[in-house]
């Protein structure tokens, strides 16, 4: 039994389609404050749906049970937000990433992937970033999910739960909000072609940026 948390967000809702694909049997935890019923369209009848917030504790662990591998997607993502709410990212970020990993390890859950991010190597001009980088964080959102990787860590080390953290740069792809704060440029380029409208460029144009395709 595989768990996404944040099943039904961008991201977590083409884990939990891929894992389906696979043959294997899935539960997602999501309050929907950002994810949307609309992602999992099709898998109703194969996915195990619980509604609930990594800061209740109890329904961490009851979807936790009879887990063998969670991919931790849930959180809070956006670096403007959480520079204007630093505290209430720190707890959902941190807070539920800790109740995450206490509840794998007392259901005794092999694996754990956390979604780390990018933003957690800062303005650094050295190219091209490399987990051997110490990382910089500059925002309240990068901060939050350093520090969930020094916890998946630590949980390695003291309890032998598995960990993986992954720093994702700049996700893109179907079922994206083009109007999040959190989108990639492309699905907002996208869809100021299809209307016709200027694209927005910043700066003069020089810049460059990593961008991965949701199915890579």
């Amino acid at each position: 039994m595989y768990l996404v948390t944040g099943g039904a967000g961008f991201i977590g809702s083409h884990i939990t389609q891929r894992l389906v694909a696979m043959g294997e049997r899935v539960r997602v935890l999501d309050n929907f404050s950002f994810g949307k019923q609309e992602n999992l369209r099709g898998l109703e009848d194969k996915v195990e749906v619980i509604f609930g917030d990594l800061l209740d504790q109890g329904v961490v662990q009851k979807a936790m049970e009879g887990v063998e591998v969670v991919f931790h997607q849930a959180a809070l993502r956006s670096v403007p937000f959480s520079v204007e709410n630093p505290a209430l990212v720190n707890r959902v970020n941190v807070e539920g990433t800790v109740n995450v990993l206490v509840a794998a390890r007392d259901s005794g859950v092999r694996r754990v992937v956390y979604a780390s991010s990018s933003s957690v190597y800062g303005n650094g001009l050295v190219l091209p970033k490399s987990e051997q980088q110490i990382p910089s964080p500059i925002s309240p959102y990068a901060v939050s999910k350093l520090t969930g990787e020094y916890y998946c860590k630590v949980f390695t080390e003291l309890y032998g739960v598995e960990t993986v953290s992954l720093r994702y740069f700049n996700v893109y792809g179907p079922r994206q909000d083009p109007n999040s704060q959190y989108a990639a440029v492309i699905p907002r380029f996208i869809r100021w072609a299809f209307r016709g409208e200027p694209m927005e460029v910043h700066g003069d144009g020089l810049q460059s940026r990593d961008f991965t395709y949701i199915d890579n």
